[in-house]
């Protein structure tokens, strides 16, 4: 089991913090306001080759506040998705791949009385055609955190699949994953309902199970009932008041006027929802399993782990969450100047500060949104083989207003920035 504590790298790292930059001390003076928690395993083995991997849990105020998961939830679809496609193989497709072409089909009523029909088939970024697949929309999840591509794993998993895989084959139970993340460019929108997946095969186009029919092809048919997730915070109101503009897919009530704003706290219990432990663990079961030894049990997680992906789709998914946008060939975001070296890698400068580039790989998934600034990542020194994991989370919106985008997001990324700066310096990760 690993070990926990409130001493060691983390609190020193915190320590550390106060000291770097008045700002930094200001939020640990009042964390309950900045919702400001974070974890830290660290997974140095034992002193000897015969020992296993002993990891070192330490959280700070974790899951003590609601907080926001914003794109950190993809890791869950994208590691779901490729899960599926597996069994989807075995018992109804034997040729489809991950790479293989498809199309999503969507029906929408217009009105009380009419109804159209449209599919999404293309995905520009694609320099193989220009086609939607499913190793495509995951590299684009964690190179640019595409809400589209999300949107569209989530309709081919399907949400009840999805708490399956989540609640009742792995063991979580605070996960909510059952809403689109807005992106009206891309992907399916508001209103729009998945009537159908076609793979398009060497011998030509067949139909896919998707959505809640996966639960058919991948479950066992005498698994308990698809289950809510349990209430995981005693308040889920957030901000003192709140904007709505015309075609935000985040209206409470489509009567609200677009443009107002309405002078009450929003309301937060039907949105996604995430543990921060939880979010940490899933990155650890999916990127090191071999820490989920028999009578290892984490955090509720089950005591023998099932295989979650095959060892080629693991390695596949490490280096995919690893790469730089700016390392990327298809999709190509090397040119243009869009993105930077750190872009989609919160923690990534302050590890730069502490040991040099060439020495370090972060495969993570972080998140923005609402005022919330959160990264989960797993940081590994390819020289020493020292690797831990950092989830962190921290809530900065001064004026308390939700949706007028103003936000203190510079003040987050480079909160967390320096946190792995000290974790890294704590746990001996420098030059």
């Amino acid at each position: 089991m690993a070990q926990e504590g409130s001493a060691g790298a983390l609190l020193r790292a915190l320590n550390r913090l106060r000291e770097m930059d008045e700002r930094f001390a200001r939020i640990l003076s009042d964390p309950h306001a900045y919702r400001f928690q974070c974890v830290l395993t660290d997974c140095r083995c034992g002193t000897s080759k015969s020992d296993s991997p002993s990891p070192r849990l330490e959280k700070y105020r974790c899951d003590e506040e609601y907080f926001y998961p914003a794109s950190t939830i993809k890791l869950c679809v994208a590691v779901a998705a490729l899960h599926l496609v597996h069994r989807v193989r075995v018992a109804h497709v034997p040729d489809f791949e991950l790479t293989t072409p498809l199309r999503f089909r969507y029906a929408r009523d217009d009105d009380g009385s009419t109804r159209s029909f449209h599919e999404i088939s293309r995905d520009d970024t694609n320099r193989s055609a220009g086609v939607i697949t499913l190793a495509h929309l995951i590299r684009n999840v964690f190179l640019v955190s595409s809400n589209g591509a999300h949107n569209l794993l989530l309709d081919f998993v399907g949400r009840s699949t999805l708490r399956q895989f989540l609640f009742a084959h792995l063991g979580y139970k605070h996960f909510r994953v059952d809403c689109y993340l807005q992106d009206s460019k891309f992907g399916p929108i508001p209103g729009d309902r998945l009537v159908g997946v076609e793979a398009s095969l060497a011998s030509g186009a067949v139909g896919l199970p998707f959505g809640d029919d996966l639960l058919n092809y991948v479950f066992d048919p005498r698994r308990p009932p698809d289950s809510p997730p349990a209430p995981l915070f005693s308040d889920y109101s957030l901000g003192s008041s709140y904007v709505v503009s015309e075609g935000d897919w985040d209206r409470e009530d489509l009567l609200e006027e677009a443009g107002g704003v309405v002078q009450r706290p929003k309301d937060m219990s039907r949105k996604n929802q995430a543990s921060l432990i939880e979010l940490q663990d899933f990155l650890i079961r999916v990127c090191r399993p071999d820490l989920f030894t028999e009578g290892r049990r984490r955090f509720g997680g089950s005591n023998k782990p099932p295989d979650i992906l095959s060892f080629a789709d693991r390695a596949w998914l490490t280096e995919t969450m690893s790469r730089k946008t700016t390392e990327s060939y298809n999709p190509d975001y090397r040119e243009g100047g869009a993105y930077a070296e750190d872009w989609n890698k919160l923690f990534l400068p302050g590890v730069l500060r502490a040991r040099s580039g060439d020495a370090v790989r972060i495969a993570n998934k972080l998140g923005q949104a609402y005022g919330f600034t959160l990264d989960n990542a797993m940081i590994c020194d390819v020289e020493t083989g020292q690797t831990f994991f950092l989830a962190a989370c921290v809530y900065t919106n001064e004026n308390g207003t939700l949706n007028d985008d103003v936000y203190q997001y510079d003040l987050g990324e480079s909160l967390l920035a320096a946190l792995a700066e000290a974790c890294c310096l704590e746990l001996g990760i420098r030059d």
